[in-house]
């Protein structure tokens, strides 16, 4: 747990006198957002004014306490977020380069064999048999820095035939969660990690190279990761999303194989990682042949130049353009960049 949770944690504890029995905390705007009974009891100030994705999913243009407070009072009631009405499984797409959107894909289309991600009120967990628990867990959250159980929720993940890590606290611990998959019978595995969580990149690739596995790290809620963070992302993970972390775009973009999307970019950085990606496309192939490819490439929903080739990566249709080096920026990113 970061310096920063805890002191967020403490104040919460201060105001209230204890922690809530229930209690969740999560990031908006770069914001911590504490959640407990399904309303927001604390919330800090968004350092993040503007984001593409956020304007396109909720149709608000700012980013301020309130409209972030109306973007959580709308999953609470669309999608059942922090209690427990929560919908775990679903399939449709709501993110057009989103990683439960990729890891669904993945599953469903034998890739990998399993994907350890985290729940609120669930902590890790380990889904392989249905792949919309991937998505029905991942289509909204972003990234989660504390939760309590929610028995209900966790109740409602193992009926989809899915393991939650540790029931009795809600634990998350995305090593654990490989050792668990890999306990469970599987050995392609994928597994989503905050680029704050410095150790997890470590610890997961000596869990791969001890058990002979092969494991596919999504780092993901980039968003004010430092320098050493985000060369620790570059080294040790496959794919990265850059959100609006200039250090991400900065040290991990130009290493890329791959580039997807624009305003906020995915970063291919492996070989394993173009194979993953190639189940999210409809030419599997072509995505596994970039790595022999002498230079750079990058997917856009803008045709720009007649020698770009169309495929389509989930249900959108998109381009596939070479380039001499990465990243590719835009004037729409989120703003302020940090």
């Amino acid at each position: 747990m970061s310096e920063k949770v805890k002191k967020f944690l403490d104040k919460i504890e201060k105001e209230y006198g204890s922690l809530p029995e229930d209690l969740h905390i999560t990031r908006k705007a770069c914001a911590l957002v504490a959640i407990s009974n399904g309303k927001i009891i604390m919330m800090e100030e968004p350092q993040i004014h503007h984001c593409p994705l956020f304007t396109s999913l909720f149709s608000f243009e700012n980013l301020d306490k309130n409209t972030i407070e109306k973007k959580f009072n709308k999953q609470v009631d669309d999608w059942g977020m922090f209690t427990c009405k929560r919908h775990i499984c679903d399939e449709k797409i709501i993110v057009p380069f989103g990683a439960s959107e990729m890891i669904m894909y993945a599953l469903r289309r034998k890739n990998i064999d399993a994907a350890v991600v985290v729940c609120e009120g669930a902590g890790t967990v380990v889904t392989a048999i249905e792949p919309g628990v991937v998505q029905g867990i991942g289509a909204y959250m972003n990234g989660l820095f504390y939760t309590t159980p929610i028995p209900d929720i966790i109740t409602s993940i193992q009926n989809h035939k899915s393991i939650v890590l540790s029931p009795s606290d809600a634990k998350m611990d995305q090593p654990e969660g490989v050792i668990q998959a890999f306990q469970s019978g599987y050995s392609r595995i994928a597994v989503t990690v905050r680029g704050d969580e410095e150790d997890a990149f470590y610890k997961i690739r000596e869990i791969e190279k001890n058990k002979n596995i092969k494991v596919i790290i999504l780092a993901v809620c980039n968003t004010g990761i430092s320098k050493k963070q985000a060369e620790i992302i570059k080294n040790y993970s496959d794919l990265a999303w850059a959100c609006a972390s200039k250090n991400i775009r900065d040290i991990a973009g130009p290493s890329a194989l791959l580039q997807i999307g624009m305003k906020i970019p995915v970063f291919v950085l492996t070989e394993n990682g173009l194979d993953f990606i190639s189940s999210y496309s409809t030419d599997e192939f072509l995505m596994r042949k970039l790595n022999s490819a002498v230079k750079k490439h990058y997917v856009t929903s803008n045709r720009f130049t007649e020698g770009s080739i169309k495929i389509n990566m989930g249900r959108f249709s998109v381009f596939l353009y070479e380039t001499e080096k990465l990243p590719i920026g835009t004037n729409d990113e989120p703003d302020p960049l940090i």
